[in-house]
Order: C-alpha cells, then structure tokens, then sequence
C-alpha cells in the first residue's frame, strides 16, 4: 500500500511541474520579401539576450562549412591558450598536410615561427590554412588532437549536427555543420573579447603585406559586395560548400547577425558575382527597412477577466499586462490586428486576490504568429467574504457525492429504525392487550367459584 501510494505521489508531481513549468517567449519569424539565393541561411536579432531567429531557411540541414571552421579552430585556441605571446613554428608535417590541397595560405614557411596572436589574425582575416595548421599542433600536440578538442567543445555548447576532421575547413564528407550549429558557435565566440577584435579586423599586415578580410563586404574596395554597416566575421568557400558568410550588421540601433551558407555565383547585371555577400545584405536590409521594435501591449491594458469566488462586492477580477511588452514586428504592424490570448487561464479564482497577484501567461499574436508572451496580473484587490465562503463550503459538502450517498444511506437507516420500532410497538400492544385477555379470564374464573374463601386472619 506504501509502495502504490508513493508511486501515485510521484506521478502526481511530475504531472504538476509539467504544468506549472513557466513559458518561454516565442519569437515570431517572417519570410524576406527579397531575392535569397543561398540554400540555408539564419538572420538573429542581437538586440534580444534571447537571440531570437528572425528568419531562416533549412537551418538544421546538413551543409559543409568550408571556412567557417576557422571560428572553431580559433575559439579552442582561445579556450586553451593565455599568452598570445608564445610563439609556433611551423613543422614539415603541418606543411606538407596542404601540399598540393590549392588551399589558401599565408605562406608561412617550414622553421618559421609566428605568434599564436599572429596566426589567428592570419586564420581569421586572410583565412590562411597553413596558420591553422601550426595552431592545432601547437595546442592540440597533434591534428587529430586537436581535431577531438574541436569536436568536445562544439558539443559542451549544445551542437548536436557538427562534425569536424581537420581544423581548416577543406572539403571531407564528414566534415559538417548546419546553420543552427553555426549560430551557437558564433554567439558563443562572439563572448570573447579577443575573438571579436580579431574576427572584425578590416585587414592585416604581414611580410610588408596588407591583407584584407575575406568578407568583402568589409572593403570600399569591393563595390559589389561593400555593405557600409557590416562587421567581421568570417567567410568560406569550397565546391561542394559553396559560398558562405557570417557576419554582423548595426544601422540606427538595431543589430543582426546574418549566416548565409550554399550560395552559388549567379551572373547579376552581366557579372560573376559570390552571392553569399548579395544574400547577407539582402537579408540585412529587409530586416532594417521592414522590421521595428514596436510596444504590442502596455501596462495595464485589460486582457481579459477571471470569475472569483467568495469575494466581497465582486464576483470577478479583471486581468492586466504586468509591463509593456516590445516585440520586433513588421513596420506596418496594424495594433488592431494584434490579439492577445490568455495561456491556461484559471476557470475560477479564489478570494483574497490582491491587485498585481500574478495570474497565468497570455500570447501576443500577430499574423497568426506569436510575438511575445506577457505575464497577467489582477488588476484590483477583491478581500474575501467570510460569510460566503461558509455558505460556498457548505454547499459544496452537501454537493459532494459521496455525503449524498451517506446522508441517503442515513436516511434509509432512519427510515427503517422507524418501521421497525412502531412494528414492535404494535407487537408491543398486541403482547399486552392479550395478557390483559387473560388475566380478564383468570379474574372472572375466580369470581365465579362459590368455594372461594378468605385468607385466615392472624
């Protein structure tokens, strides 16, 4: 019996944190009203601590990074390396691992020795594999090492579609990612000082050489891709990846973060042109021309009401927004299109309720999409009734079934303890009245005997 009612006990709380669990706002996503070319992209609002998805496309696809791989190759550099100082030197076996691979490098030569903060910049602005190699073997002792810290630290930040096998991005079929897997990375690097001053570093010198940043919607220079409010990060590109971007972009306080991977080269106004830069701005400006921060509810505004029981001079208790709610909505947003809905309302509530009691949470629709979520509060205080709770409880007892079944089970006791006493009251009277026959019959024998005689006097 203990066992059954400590199971039923654990069922129950389980059943109640599922449904007292609190809600997470909900993001509403819309879809670009330009050209995207790019297989799978991600747009994230910056602005918001939550990092909602403002729009995205095949986000959880399987894709190679090409490239991109470097944001990762840097990041466990970061994580395990404190003096950027130290110098690496580049072995014959971190050389040879891209002879003949056409991958992009610096140059760096077998013996020549860089700092670990020299060959980020290489990995991060010019991209160059061969820095790569001699970060993974400096950190990792190995590649393959290096490779596993790769891997380990991707998963400790939630990845759960990544995959790498070398630490500069050239093409292997099992080396991958997908868009979503990209964005945790990127907003988890983006945590780090140094990654950001590195990764948004217009260009670099090296051996009397400026090398620009790959993202060339960094460079005036590059007039088909320069996109004035653009920063960092990275850029990468093989045949089977395609062209991809990450990269930032601020305009009059708004802030975003655009991954764009798979796009393709399309002859756009008679020229060859890398639409990964073309998709990045294009999702970059959609999102500042049609997109505002916008309040969708105020404090106070009446959502709806809630019936409440054994209240004094109320019966109900209206429900109000607890705070102004501001959601990134489209610029044409009409307020009289906006509906809010109560989640999990109370059918009934019971008095006290103090005003600014926390009630349930309600969605703020928009577009048949919710925008935000809003804590509802009582919007007046409704004191108790003493007198109607006695009366309510009252009613409720003798509503009950189960005190039903025992005042009817009562009731037919009584009914039948009646029965049964004026049964034996009859039988009662009729035992008596026939003792009164006969003692009647006895008198009259008695009476009628002429040999009756006195008792002797003494």
């Amino acid at each position: 019996m203990k066992k059954a009612l400590s199971l039923f006990m654990t069922f129950t709380i389980l059943i109640l944190t599922v449904l007292c669990a609190p809600l997470s706002a909900q993001a509403a996503e819309y879809t670009p009203d330009k050209k995207i070319y790019a297989k799978a992209y991600m747009l994230v609002n910056l602005d918001d601590d939550s990092y909602p998805v403002v729009t995205q496309k095949n986000a959880d696809e399987k894709m190679y990074p090409a490239s991109l791989t470097k944001i990762v190759t840097a990041m466990v550099v970061l994580n395990n390396v404190t003096d950027l100082s130290q110098k690496a030197t580049m072995s014959q076996s971190a050389y040879d691992a891209l002879t003949n691979t056409g991958a992009q490098v610096a140059g760096i030569q077998v013996g020549e020795s860089l700092t670990i903060e020299e060959l980020l910049y290489l990995t991060m602005v010019h991209s160059a594999c061969d820095a790569c190699q001699v970060l993974a073997e400096f950190v990792g002792g190995d590649t393959n090492t290096f490779v596993q810290m790769m891997n380990d630290w991707v998963k400790s930040i939630g990845c759960k579609g990544t995959h790498f096998v070398n630490p500069d991005g050239l093409h292997d079929p099992n080396h991958y990612t997908t868009v979503n897997d990209m964005k945790i990375i990127t907003l988890e690097a983006m945590k780090n000082d140094m990654f950001n001053k590195i990764s948004t570093t217009k260009s670099y010198n090296y051996k009397n050489m400026t090398l620009i940043h790959t993202n060339y919607m960094l460079d005036r220079a590059h007039l088909t891709y320069y996109y004035e409010y653009a920063e960092g990060i990275k850029t990468g590109s093989t045949g089977e990846a395609g062209y991809c971007v990450i990269t930032k972009a601020s305009k009059n306080g708004y802030n975003y973060l655009a991954i764009v991977m798979g796009s393709p080269i399309k002859n756009l106004k008679g020229i060859d042109t890398k639409c990964s830069f073309i998709d990045a701005a294009s999702l970059f400006d959609w999102a500042f021309d049609s997109l505002k921060y916008t309040t969708v509810i105020r404090q106070n505004d009446v959502v709806s009401e809630v019936p409440v029981i054994n209240g004094k001079d109320a019966d109900t208790v209206q429900l109000v927004a607890q705070a102004d709610v501001t959601s990134l909505v489209p610029s044409t947003l009409d307020p009289s299109a906006v509906i809010v809905e109560p989640v999990n309302p109370p059918a009934e509530i019971e008095a006290p309720v103090t005003k600014g009691d926390k009630i349930c949470k309600a969605n703020i629709i928009y577009a048949d999409q919710t925008v935000a979520t809003v804590q509802l509060v009582a919007a007046q205080t409704v004191e108790l009734s003493t007198f109607l709770k006695i009366l309510n409880a009252l009613k409720r007892f003798f509503s009950n079934k189960f005190v039903l079944l025992v005042i009817f089970v009562i009731i037919l006791a009584l009914i039948a303890y009646v029965i049964i006493f004026i049964a034996r009251l009859q039988k009662d009277k009729k035992r008596i009245a026939e003792k009164r026959r006969k003692q009647e019959e006895l008198d009259n024998q008695i009476n009628s005997n002429d040999d009756f005689l006195p008792p002797p006097r003494r």
